[in-house]
């Protein structure tokens, strides 16, 4: 599958701490989205946790949907040399987040595929242990 994007459902968000590092690679645009998955606060590093899951019956907002927003690029030589600057920022080499191309449904309806960094599924009994799970989806308005 090929990606169309960014989705980003963190700290890279609007507002976010990290939005300034988004913003400097360049996106031409960005938009409320929904992917599917299950998302965790972690207390202890104080950052969100996504893991992909199957596309939900009901559409978004509600269970099953994470809410984030997908960020565009002019073409795919500058989607990855963004993905290429976030990598190092995600902590890709350490093994705490994983790259994925994941389906996303846009605020208008629109489906697209796009980069996401999710944690890997097999994580998910840990993140179930440790960390609190966020059934609206949505860190930012649990920050």
């Amino acid at each position: 599958m090929e990606a169309d994007g960014l989705f980003v459902y963190g700290p890279l968000r609007e507002g976010g701490g990290n939005h300034a590092w988004l913003k400097r690679t360049n996106p031409i645009g960005h938009s409320l989205a929904y992917a599917p998955g299950r998302l965790f606060h972690l207390p202890e590093a104080g950052c969100p946790a996504m893991t992909p899951g199957p596309i939900p019956s009901e559409l978004p907002p509600g269970a099953g949907w994470v809410v984030g927003e997908f960020s565009g690029y002019e073409d795919d030589r500058d989607l990855e040399s963004a993905l290429d600057d976030l990598d190092q920022l995600q902590g890709l080499e350490e093994g705490r987040f994983e790259r994925r191309v994941i389906p996303i449904l846009l605020f208008g309806g629109q489906s697209y595929a796009a980069w996401a960094y999710v944690f890997p599924v097999d994580w998910l009994p840990r993140l179930e242990c440790e960390g609190v799970e966020l059934m609206g989806g949505d860190w930012e308005a649990y920050l």
